[in-house]
C-alpha cells in the first residue's frame, strides 16, 4: 500500500492521468485538436468493445455518451484546429446533420458540460479497464473513457480543451448555465484557492505549491538593502 492506502496501480494510474493533464497543459492548438478528436474516437470503440453501442454507428447518436464523443468532442477539435495549416477531417458520422458546428461557444459550452454531468464515464472506465486490464499489469496506461470521465476539479483534458475554444461567459454561473465552471469553482473554494477561476487550473491541485519565484540580483550602483 501507498500513501491514503492507495494500492501500488491506482497510484500508477493517477500518476498515469497527471501525465495527460501536464501534456495537454504544454501543447498548442492543432495538438490539442487532433488530441480530443483521437480521444473520442477510441473513446466509441471501447463503448463498442464492452457492447455499449452497436458496430454501426452512424445512427442517430442516442445517449450522453455518444452525443459527447461522436459530436461535441470533434466539433471542439475542429474549432480548436481552426487557424492550423492543416485541416481536421471529421467523418460523416461526427459531422451529423451539422448542428453542433451552429452552436454558439456559450451554448457549446453549457451542452458539454451538461452531457458530461449526465454520462456515465466513470462506470464504463472502469468496465474498460477491466475487461482489457484484468491483472492491472498495465496500471500506467490509461484507458480513453478514464480520461473523459476524469473528475474536472482534478484535471479533464476536454474541459481543458473546451476552455479554449469556448471560455466562461458567466463569472459565477449555475450548473445549468456552466456546469463545468459551476462545479470547478465551488470546488476551488473549497480547496481554498486565493483567486478560484471557472476553469481548472494546476492550483486546483491539492498540496500545490508555486515555484519560488528567483531572486533578483542588485544592478551595479543599486544602495545595499539595510
Amino acid at each position: 500500500m501507498g500513501a491514503m492506502g492507495l494500492t501500488e496501480a491506482a497510484i500508477q494510474r493517477i500518476r498515469a492521468h497527471d501525465q495527460v493533464i501536464e501534456i495537454a497543459l504544454r501543447i498548442g492548438d492543432d495538438e490539442l485538436a487532433q488530441a480530443i478528436v483521437d480521444l473520442s474516437r477510441t473513446g466509441r470503440r471501447e463503448l463498442l468493445s464492452i457492447g455499449l453501442i452497436p458496430a454501426f454507428t452512424e445512427a442517430e447518436a442516442s445517449s450522453y455518451e455518444m452525443i459527447l464523443t461522436q459530436h461535441l468532442m470533434p466539433e471542439i477539435a475542429a474549432r480548436l484546429n481552426g487557424g492550423a495549416q492543416a485541416p481536421l477531417i471529421l467523418s460523416r458520422e461526427e459531422v451529423g446533420d451539422g448542428s453542433a458546428s451552429r452552436l454558439e461557444a456559450g451554448e457549446l459550452r453549457r451542452l458539454t458540460g451538461q452531457c458530461w454531468s449526465r454520462s456515465d464515464f466513470a462506470r464504463i472506465g472502469a468496465a474498460v479497464r477491466a475487461r482489457f486490464d484484468p491483472d492491472g499489469r498495465n496500471a500506467g496506461k490509461v484507458f480513453a473513457t478514464e480520461v473523459i470521465g476524469q473528475e474536472p476539479c482534478n484535471g479533464n483534458l476536454l474541459e481543458i480543451a473546451l476552455g479554449r475554444v469556448a471560455a466562461p461567459v458567466v463569472s459565477d454561473p449555475s450548473a445549468a448555465e456552466d456546469w463545468f465552471a459551476e462545479r470547478i469553482l465551488h470546488a476551488a473554494r473549497l480547496r481554498g484557492v486565493e483567486r478560484p477561476v471557472p476553469v481548472w487550473t494546476p492550483e486546483m491541485r491539492f498540496g500545490f505549491r508555486p515555484e519560488p519565484a528567483e531572486p533578483t540580483q542588485p544592478e551595479p550602483g543599486d544602495p545595499e538593502p539595510v
